[in-house]
């Protein structure tokens, strides 16, 4: 008899059930290890059931520490396993279990039916599973137990599994099923599932929660058994009545090793949950492999440290494992940040397995710096992405003031301090610590770190001693075999004048920060180049020729547009921006340049939101009774703050922005009509700024959805007065998931632009034809016919939609432009000019012919000539080149 399924369905079929168990006659099939491996999470998840309702002040201490074994346990999907007996052999005495199939069900009955109880029943027929709870409730109030513990072992899995055209079927056996359980879950019950929490399980774990008065724990844990033949290892999902009324959008997640439990966001549990599995085979080797650890203080739940760990693909290796140090501020520098910058990190240091160490933005002021906790957490966002940059490593890297990369201990060397001032190890220690291998134990610094690191001028020497004192197991720990001696490299020991500003939690990402960081060289040297006496007069001649080819190329303008002669046009324009560069570079030479970014501690690598400010170059800088955690104060006098909206554009933005021209022609301002237009994954509305700086006589109505009101409520730290007073563009920020906002909408033909910006969690990916597809923005969600006819819906018939399509993975890319053009008339892309990978796709109800086109090109072309300000290294010739009907 063929035992293994056809297909995923099989296992939702009671014929498949009854024949696997005539199979296994005489031998119990355990799934996901037996009662041993789960014991104690179980005893301590009775000893934590009355944590989250209101009956916690209640309850002694005592009563907590009791293991109370006197419940009802109700064992669901029970099939032949052993686990039921071994819990009634531990005490547990009143178990019913369940199955639906009836062949297993009276094997079980023959086996242990004099001391259980077995029940034949579907729970996919909701009122039969409904009625069987609300009878086992009067039998156990009758007998006296206490509380029911809900039990199911791989159950979940098996119950929700669907083949590719069934998922609306498993979606709603998952509702059912917690729906019935929830409903009988009461105050002190539990709920157990063990589940190897494959994305399927823990998405729909997470849609039937999240709304819920449920609280959640994760633990993972390891079988005692061939641990290491299991691709997959087994999470203890436990759920707990919450009476408090109060939606909290956190999961408690225990960490594998010491088993130190934190909060995590609700939305980012399959990604917790997916580098946990990373962890577990740690010291594995493969090429590319990429994860993030936080390192937090166990005295006072806080992540102090993050490390990311990089397997590079070089092949000429020097060393197994090298650490490299990042300076405070520059942790969102492309060579740490992106796999090509570590990639090249790796190559310049021989090195086979990278470990990049920095400070935590989230670090405060409190609590005994003791790290012993390395706690996974998912990768950086790619939005905007960049590609590696070809320069070399050792020729700087954009105005970070990078020195050659070396060996600590031979390039560079620890200093030791005296009253705050630092004081050079003498030759002789210099020496020593050149052949030591750099992880030595000396006393940890404590609280002094704190302040150092902000204040001091050589803080990366406070951070290369922390690695030594406090991180030397850690980071043992996760190096790969026989790294014994690996070196610690410095890249620059700059340390950027970066503050926090503002800092307040959040129910979906844990908590946010917003911070300050001063990038004036960094800004002018990327954008204007570096200026020194032989180069102002360069300039100057450049100017000079500019001037007259401006002249000239006018005169020819004039002579020749009556015949559309567009690449006079083009080269018109081009001059024209560069005269206005100019213009800026004066401006911006003669101010101190800031980045205001938004940061998740959930994704503590990625910057969500970001806008660069300027200042009068005297600095006056508030003290730090100012910072404030309610989003009301920023580290520097709000009076001297000018937001440069246009500068702060990535490239996908200035794409956004140019798209409108696909919208709007030179008659649409006059009309004096609004030019509706709805945003999704809103942020801190700076798309919304920076097309109100573009366009900044065009009547706009902006509808930003923005699932997260923390969020909202940092909106006025990213925008100036103006922003806000303006009648003629107005915004209306939307609390509120952006997918229901679309399914929901009663709107008709509304609007003419609807702009897409919504990532995927870490290693996303939409399965077709049995190949994983990853792809990091747009939210997978949003690739399915049903939601796009919504929008469509809502667009008027000259309306576009406009996404972000940011992905690696070339068959991705392909089957989302497949995708798109088979629901669209047309699909235009446009590719970044720069280093980005982001593509913007102009979806369009209506056919984009070589007029439109034209068309296009000619408002977008007088809107620059036209404009006081336009994006700084605008290349038009690149630009409308990159502008392709797909």
């Amino acid at each position: 008899m063929e035992v293994l399924p056809a297909g995923y369905s099989d296992f939702r079929s009671r014929e498949y059930w009854n024949n696997f168990f005539r199979s296994f006659d005489k031998k119990n099939f355990e799934w996901y290890g037996n009662y041993g491996d789960i014991k104690k999470i179980v005893y301590e998840c009775i000893r934590r059931r009355f944590n989250y309702c209101d009956s916690s002040l209640e309850c002694s201490s005592l009563k907590r520490e009791i293991l109370n074994k006197n419940c009802l346990l109700i064992n669901t999907g029970c099939g032949n396993s052993n686990v039921s007996y071994e819990f009634f052999e531990d005490g547990f005495e009143y178990i019913i279990n369940i199955d639906y199939s009836e062949v297993v069900i009276e094997k079980m009955k023959k086996k242990y039916g004099k001391i259980m109880e077995f029940i034949n029943i579907d729970v996919s027929n909701t009122d039969k599973f409904d009625t069987l709870l609300q009878n086992l409730e009067k039998e156990r109030l009758k007998r006296k137990k206490e509380y029911k513990l809900f039990f199911d072992k791989a159950f979940l899995d098996a119950y929700i599994s669907c083949e590719k055209n069934e998922e609306d079927i498993c979606k709603e056996n998952a509702k059912n099923y917690f729906s019935i359980i929830f409903k009988h879950l009461n105050e002190g019950d539990i709920f157990l599932i063990i589940t190897l929490a494959q994305y399927y399980i823990t998405k729909e774990i997470v849609r039937n929660i999240y709304d819920k008065n449920v609280m959640l724990e994760v633990i993972p844990f390891l079988l005692k058994n061939n641990t290491c033949e299991f691709k997959y290892h087994p999470f203890l999902f436990a759920f707990y009545k919450n009476k408090k009324n109060i939606k909290d959008y956190t999961v408690k997640f225990t960490h594998l090793g010491d088993k130190t439990t934190n909060d995590i966001s609700l939305w980012k549990l399959p990604q917790e949950i997916n580098n946990t599995r990373e962890c577990v085979n740690l010291h594995t080797f493969r090429k590319g492999k990429r994860f993030t650890l936080d390192i937090f203080n166990k005295n006072v739940n806080e992540c102090h440290y993050n490390v990311i760990v990089y397997d590079s693909s070089n092949d000429v290796i020097k060393y197994n494992t090298v650490v490299i140090v990042v300076p405070f501020g520059y942790e969102f520098h492309w060579i740490y940040s992106t796999p090509e910058g570590n990639e090249q990190l790796a190559t310049q240091a021989g090195a086979k397995r990278l470990l990049l160490v920095m400070r935590s933005n989230f670090w405060g002021k409190s609590g005994i710096v003791d790290v012993r906790i390395p706690v996974v957490h998912n990768d950086k966002r790619e939005n905007p992405a960049s590609l590696c940059p070809e320069n070399d490593l050792n020729n700087g890297l954009n105005g970070i003031g990078a020195k050659q990369i070396g060996r600590h201990g031979v390039n560079e060397h620890f200093d030791e301090r005296e009253g705050g001032k630092e004081k050079r190890n003498n030759k002789k220690k210099k020496e020593e610590e050149e052949e030591e291998a750099i992880l030595t134990s000396n006393p940890p610094l404590g609280n002094s770190l704190y302040s150092e690191f902000n204040e001091g001028k050589n803080s990366v020497y406070i951070l290369l001693d922390t690695i030594k004192n406090e991180l030397r197991n850690i980071l043992n720990e996760i190096s790969l075999p026989n790294s014994k001696n690996f070196p610690i490299m410095v890249l620059n020991e700059e340390v950027r004048n970066c503050k926090i500003i503002s800092h307040e939690k959040s129910n979906f990402c844990v908590s946010i920060i917003i911070r300050d960081v001063l990038i004036t060289q960094e800004f002018i040297e990327e954008n204007f180049g570096i200026r020194n006496g032989e180069e102002i007069q360069k300039g100057k001649n450049l100017q000079r020729k500019t001037r007259k080819k401006r002249n000239k190329l006018k005169k020819r303008n004039s002579a020749k547009s009556s015949s559309g002669d567009m690449q006079t046009e083009k080269e018109f324009t081009q001059t024209n921006l560069e005269k206005k560069k100019e213009e800026r570079e004066n401006y911006f030479r003669s101010r101190a340049i800031y980045k205001r970014q938004m940061i998740f501690s959930c994704d503590p690598l990625t910057v969500q939101s970001e806008l660069i400010y300027t200042r009068e170059n005297e600095e006056t800088e508030v003290s730090e009774e100012k910072v404030t955690t309610t989003g009301s104060a920023p580290a520097f006098e709000t009076d001297r703050i000018n937001f440069e909206y246009i500068e702060s554009a990535s490239q996908y933005h200035v794409n956004f922005c140019c798209s409108v021209f696909f919208v709007i022609n030179e008659n649409i301002e006059r009309e004096d009509k609004f030019v509706n237009i709805c945003i999704l994954g809103g942020g801190t509305n700076v798309l919304s700024n920076v097309m109100k700086t573009v366009f900044p006589n065009l009547p706009l109505h902006f509808d930003v959805v923005e699932i997260d009101e923390t969020v909202k409520k940092f909106y006025s730290l990213f925008c100036n007065e103006e922003m806000l007073t303006s009648e003629k563009q107005v915004t209306n920020y939307v609390i509120m998931d952006s997918y229901d906002y679309i399914k929901d909408s009663q709107k008709n033909e509304f609007y003419d632009i609807i702009f897409l910006d919504i990532n995927n969690s870490q290693n996303s990916y939409i399965k077709i034809n049995d190949q994983k597809l990853y792809l990091t923005c747009p939210h997978i969600k949003f690739l399915k016919e049903e939601i796009i006819n919504n929008m469509k819906h809502i667009l008027k018939k000259s309306g576009i939609l406009v996404i972000n399509l940011l992905t690696r993975d070339t068959n991705a890319r392909k089957y989302v432009h497949h995708f798109f053009k088979s629901l669209f008339r047309s699909v235009v892309s446009i590719l970044s000019t720069n280093k980005e990978i982001n593509e913007v796709l102009i979806c369009s109800l209506e056919e984009v012919t070589a007029e439109k086109v034209t068309s296009f090109e000619s408002c977008l072309i007088e809107r620059m000539n036209k404009s006081d300000k336009w994006f700084l290294n605008f290349d038009v010739e690149n630009f409308l080149s990159n502008v392709k009907v797909l």
